[in-house]
């Protein structure tokens, strides 16, 4: 392999990481065409190498999204660019793909320095939102002043979406991480940077606010510690667990529409307006079973309600934020099929990729964190979280391969 290649791959790999704190501090839209530009540089690795070959994974993914370009010939979103989404989407994950053979590549290659770069900065994310969030704002305002008050308001709104982005992303990475700094920091570091980083998460999912920021960082711990201690069965078990997700998603649907029916007061005004759009699509659903209304569908919906503050709001914002229900109203049960038949592609890879303890525990903290994020909060379909997932897994590949055998069932890690 050329020298040209190698430094190439990795350069390319280092600078991503770099930028990704900047980029997640920012809101992180500018993850997506980062990661695009990762995978370009695995597809002509690929090529170069030839290595290039098409998977079981990626005909699965092929399958999906070109049913959920199919459904765009009913959807009653008419979008006036002529790149529409499902064009995008289908254009950028496809490429997304090729991101992590070059993280595998370069990964072989000096994975010493990728592994401490993504450690440290990933840390000093963490610590950026929290001097972020104990300032007010301070640093984002310092870097993106406001000329009055109406101004700095509206500039608080968006910080403190942004911020809460970039909590997500690095609830995204905290396993990776967390293994990474068990498997090559000194035993007298690990566990304390660990704890830095994870309390730092903790730190700024409280200070802003953050249910979902919460609710994954406690399944990401709980997970890892279950990947940790059964390697074996963990991360098949989670994937299983996700198609159960998905296809159940429609009786979740059912529920919050009972729930919209007669809703308590006692119920915080995020969540309120969660179970309303879940309850509002079980409706669509059952309108459009099998094909659904179609893709980006949910963005058409203007029906409004009143919220407990006073407030007039549509009841589905762009989307139902809930993977599974978003893909259960828009492609119907064909999607939710080809879903779950993506998600059944990985098992064998992620069984194959299991080399460790390590490597069980980070793939199932990036399997949950992804999977409770999706279903509390983004849109199915938004670009820049397809390439912060993309991204996470390309991490995993930086993780230090086992030099024992693997063995094949729990009872023998345990032994082990």
């Amino acid at each position: 392999m050329t020298p040209l290649l190698d430094k190439t791959s990795f350069g390319a790999i280092f600078l991503v990481i770099v930028l990704m704190p900047f980029v997640s501090h920012a809101g992180g839209l500018g993850v997506a065409p980062l990661i695009f530009f990762l995978g370009i540089f695995g597809l002509l690795l690929a090529l170069k190498t030839k290595s290039f070959r098409i998977t079981g994974v990626q005909l699965a993914l092929i399958l999906f999204l070109t049913w959920l370009s199919i459904t765009a010939l009913w959807s009653s979103y008419r979008p006036d660019d002529i790149l529409t989404n499902y064009v995008k989407l289908f254009l950028m994950a496809l490429v997304f793909y090729w991101s992590w053979p070059l993280f595998e590549y370069a990964g072989r290659r000096r994975p010493r320095r990728l592994q401490h770069l993504l450690m440290s900065t990933s840390i000093f994310g963490a610590g950026l939102l929290v001097i972020d969030l104990l300032s007010d704002f301070g640093l984002t305002l310092f870097f993106n002043p406001a000329n009055d008050f109406n101004e700095k308001i509206f500039r608080i709104i968006d910080a403190e979406m942004n911020l809460g982005h970039a909590i997500t992303i690095l609830v995204l990475l905290a396993a990776p991480v967390s293994m990474l700094m068990l498997a090559r920091l000194p035993k007298a570091l690990a566990k304390p940077a660990m704890a830095l980083f994870i309390g730092l998460l903790a730190c700024a999912t409280l200070l802003n606010d953050l249910s979902v920021g919460l609710l994954g960082l406690m399944g990401v711990l709980g997970a890892m510690t279950l990947g940790y201690f059964l390697p074996r069965r963990t991360p098949a078990a989670l994937l299983i667990f996700a198609i159960c997700v998905i296809m159940a998603a429609p009786l979740m649907a059912y529920f919050a529409s009972h729930y919209a029916q007669n809703p308590p007061g006692d119920v915080p005004l995020s969540w309120d307006h969660r179970l309303r759009m879940w309850g509002y699509c079980w409706n669509v659903i059952i309108d459009n079973p099998l094909i659904g209304a179609g893709f980006d569908a949910s963005r058409s919906f203007d029906e409004t309600y009143i919220a407990k503050d006073g407030r007039e709001i549509v009841t589905v914002s762009l989307h139902p934020h809930n993977a599974g229900v978003q893909i259960w109203t828009e492609t119907g049960l064909i999607g939710a099929l080809l879903a779950s038949a993506v998600i059944a592609s990985l098992i064998k890879p992620v069984q194959k990729f299991v080399q460790s303890r390590g490597h069980a525990g980070a793939i199932s903290g990036v399997i949950i964190a992804t999977l409770i994020i999706s279903s509390l909060t983004y849109g199915a379909w938004q670009f820049w979280w397809w390439g912060c997932v993309f991204f996470a897994v390309g991490t995993l590949h930086l993780l230090p391969a086992s030099k024992r055998p693997v063995p094949i069932d729990d009872a023998q890690w345990i032994e082990n």
